[in-house]
């Protein structure tokens, strides 16, 4: 059966002698709460996984509205990161902002220094300007992991 996309998705029982139609909504794959396809998911979870592995810093993205200051909304989401992990990093990122901020402290600090950090964020943005918000964070996590080292 064809539906047109976006439409509800419709099933007829196969019951004989009943005749029932059952609707259900179809859900968007992107949507302003869920703004990943599932495969896009699996690519970011992917680079954050071996980012972490390889390092031995816990790589961690958050992709949302920071309120207030952004550099500061980013500084207190990754002091959580901090009170769990001892070399944490965060990549912060509000599209609708138009913001992106990366923050490093006590290993992550030492091992990545503010300038190669700079030229993940310049090459991030590049990839969000073209519209790949995915590649960007996934490509920033490997310039950020080959910086940082093996573990």
């Amino acid at each position: 059966m064809q539906v047109p996309s976006g439409g509800p998705e419709t099933a007829t029982s196969l019951m004989p002698g009943v005749q029932r139609e059952f609707t259900t909504p179809r859900v968007p794959e992107i949507s302003p709460d869920r703004p990943f396809k599932p495969a896009q998911l699996s690519r970011i979870d992917e680079a954050l996984t071996l980012a972490s592995h390889e390092t031995g810093l816990l790589f961690s993205v958050y992709v949302g509205h920071l309120p207030g200051n952004t550099r500061a909304t980013a500084e207190q989401m990754f002091d959580k990161l901090a009170a769990r992990h001892q070399s944490p990093l965060l990549i912060a990122i509000s599209p609708g902002q138009r913001r992106l901020e990366i923050v490093t402290g006590g290993a992550s600090a030492q091992r990545i220094p503010n300038r190669i950090a700079g030229l993940a964020a310049l090459a991030m943005r590049a990839s969000f300007t073209n519209g790949d918000l995915t590649g960007g964070i996934v490509n920033g996590l490997r310039q950020l992991a080959d910086a940082a080292g093996g573990a």
